[in-house]
């Protein structure tokens, strides 16, 4: 009986302790720390010093970028539109505050947010975080040797005549950072909602109990959440996932804009990774569960919860993109290697590269000390093969000693004759690859401080095509100007402005020195040999029409024929089977007449395209016509 009564009470404790134990699923980085600080490995030591680490920090001297400014007292302006309401700083003893308004209530800042690029500030009222309407933009990536105060959303906090907003409202609670922001700047995270009428509020919880060491991008948060409340499981190794897609989601859960699922067609309550519908999150070692049930990508770009790009609707004009654009690049869908975001990031320690960008690469048999300012990180993949076969292994590992062998070939690329990718001669990095195939856009901190991740480049005629836009935005940005042309000074002081006025407004691309630089640039650009475009004697057309390219099939160049019946604008442009452009043959304005356009089959980029099916189309004002052509070898 004894033993019935035993065995009982122990197949009890089993359950109870295992539900328990299921119940805990993050765990928090704490349970990582005691094997992986020296025994297994220092990942964890060197993951104290990442960005992810330091998303949010207790302030203090070191941590707040600005203690100065607090201890001085300073007042950051929110500027006419609000009545020139003011923030109000001060420092008392060890701790930071910030009043909100000149009459308005002292809030003693919480925790820092942001390390790199800027800085903002978590105060808590009540139950929930919400961030000050005050931003602090370093001088660049790391370098607080100097910066700038500049606002961020005061239409949270302040009315356009300057008086504060009730913090007990609705309109405020919707702002607070628990309900749009935490899901992806800590690990474990949770929300729940209080529901009190015109005061709801969202409240926030993490693993470790809301553990200050969990106020973070920690372990779980990329290997996936630890299943047992008696120690650690090792869920996943994000490198070792069998699919592409499912190593560019672990990244990918907070490197995009999206709102969450709560339904086709429906936009999301939240900023993160959360299924509204059954109150699931997103786990990166649940492979069988897809992002995109817990995230709605499916609203068209600008539209509400979409992505927020440029008019073109494909490159991105805000930050925490890089997955958009990475899934849709040549990068993810190439099928000869395998390429996520820790092909080139570090995954856990801070780099001697800007961005955490790894410092050694391994391709094949081969590995390399990579960088990209030297083109390395590059070339290390891309030496011997397309427009580079002629540059050798050997090259990449001595880039400096090599430096012209590699330009030679580079500048035959870029149709540049500069070969500068460290920037020693002024020249912004020309020949960096980077600087053409990464165009600067977007704006964290300050004007174009991050770059696209599609690695296609801009052609200087999309500024024209889209000169008259005003929305979503103001024209369109263009590689050559965004990268290196526009305002050079200082270390692009030997950058060709080509006699354009300067223009700091780096927003808005509809301007006079905007379409005059594009103009110049467009010129240069066609007079690198991709087409010919010749008119054909003979009557004016009665109707646009599009011929048939002859040959066809071709290699290595082909003919087009185009009729346009009245001046105006004409289109041309050639397509590869998944609908990315190739290449413009005729983009402008042309008269009334017939034109014979010449392929010859090569790309933007001067590298003869492969054989396969592509499809031409023109566009004249409303008339559009598209064709197919076959290009063997």
């Amino acid at each position: 009986m004894k033993a019935v009564v035993l065995f009982l009470t122990l197949a009890f404790l089993i359950v109870f302790v295992q539900a328990s134990v299921d119940a805990q699923t993050y765990q928090g980085s704490q349970y990582c720390q005691t094997c992986h600080s020296g025994v297994f490995g220092n990942q964890y030591s060197h993951w104290q010093n990442s960005l992810h680490a330091k998303i949010h920090l207790k302030p203090d001297t070191v941590s707040m970028r600005t203690w100065q400014k607090f201890q001085n007292g300073d007042s950051v302006s929110m500027g006419a539109s609000y009545g020139n309401a003011k923030v109000y700083l001060s420092k008392v003893g060890s701790d930071y505050y910030a009043r909100v308004g000149a009459g308005g209530p002292n809030y003693k800042v919480a925790y820092t947010y942001g390390w790199g690029y800027k800085q903002r500030y978590l105060v808590k009222i009540d139950t929930s975080y919400y961030i000050l309407p005050i931003q602090w933009n370093l001088k660049k990536y790391l370098d607080n040797s100097t910066g700038s105060w500049v606002t961020y959303n005061p239409n949270t906090w302040f009315k356009s005549s300057g008086a504060a907003i009730r913090t007990d409202s609705i309109y405020f609670r919707k702002k607070s950072w628990d309900k749009n922001c935490m899901g992806c700047h800590l690990t474990g995270g949770r929300v729940s909602t209080v529901v009190a009428g015109a005061d709801t509020q969202w409240v926030a919880r993490w693993a470790g109990n809301n553990s200050e060491i969990n106020l973070t991008v920690g372990c779980e948060a990329c290997h996936g959440p630890s299943t047992g409340g008696a120690g650690p499981n090792h869920q996943m190794n994000p490198s070792k996932l069998l699919s592409k897609r499912s190593k560019m989601e672990v990244c990918g859960q907070c490197h995009n804009r999206a709102s969450s699922w709560r339904g086709a067609g429906l936009v999301g309550t939240h900023e993160f990774n959360r299924n509204e519908s059954n109150d699931t999150y997103f786990n990166p070692a649940d492979t069988t569960k897809r992002l995109d049930q817990f995230m709605n990508f499916g609203l068209a770009p600008n539209a509400g919860g979409g992505r927020g790009t440029w008019v073109d609707t494909n490159v991105p004009r805000q930050h925490h993109q890089q997955y958009h654009d990475m899934m849709g690049s040549a990068h993810y869908t190439n099928s000869f290697v395998e390429m996520s975001c820790f092909t080139c990031h570090s995954s856990h320690k801070p780099t001697s590269n800007e961005k955490d960008i790894v410092d050694s690469l391994t391709v094949g048999a081969d590995r390399f000390k990579v960088s990209d300012k030297d083109n390395t990180l590059c070339l290390a993949c891309h030496a011997t093969h397309g427009p580079f076969a002629s540059v050798q292994k050997a090259w990449v590992r001595s880039p400096i000693a090599f430096k012209d062998s590699i330009g030679r070939y580079v500048n035959a690329h870029t149709k540049h004759n500069v070969y500068d990718p460290t920037n020693a001669a002024n020249t912004g990095g020309g020949g960096r690859c980077s600087k053409c195939h990464m165009t600067l856009t977007a704006v964290t901190a300050n004007s174009f401080d991050i770059a696209t991740h599609t690695w296609g480049v801009i052609a200087p005629n999309a500024t024209r095509r889209y000169s008259t836009v005003g929305s979503p935005s103001l024209g369109m940005i263009n590689t050559c100007a965004a990268s290196c042309h526009r305002n050079p000074s200082g270390v692009t002081a030997s950058v060709p402005s080509f006699g354009v006025g300067s223009d700091a407004n780096l927003a808005d691309w509809r301007e006079a020195t905007d379409l005059a630089l594009a103009d110049t640039l467009w010129y240069f650009w066609r007079q690198w040999g991709f087409t010919s475009v010749k008119p054909v004697a003979g009557n004016v057309p009665l109707k646009h029409s599009l011929s048939q390219n002859y040959p066809n099939p071709f290699n290595p160049s082909t003919k087009i024929s185009v009729t346009v019946a009245e001046r105006g604008q004409v289109q041309l442009i050639v397509y590869n089977v998944i609908g990315q452009e190739i290449v413009r043959l005729m983009d402008g304005d042309y008269n009334a007449g017939t034109y014979e356009a010449t392929w010859n089959g090569k790309d933007y980029f001067g590298q003869m395209v492969a054989s396969g099916l592509y499809f031409y189309r023109l566009e004249v004002g409303t008339f559009s016509a598209t064709r197919k052509m076959l290009m063997i070898k």
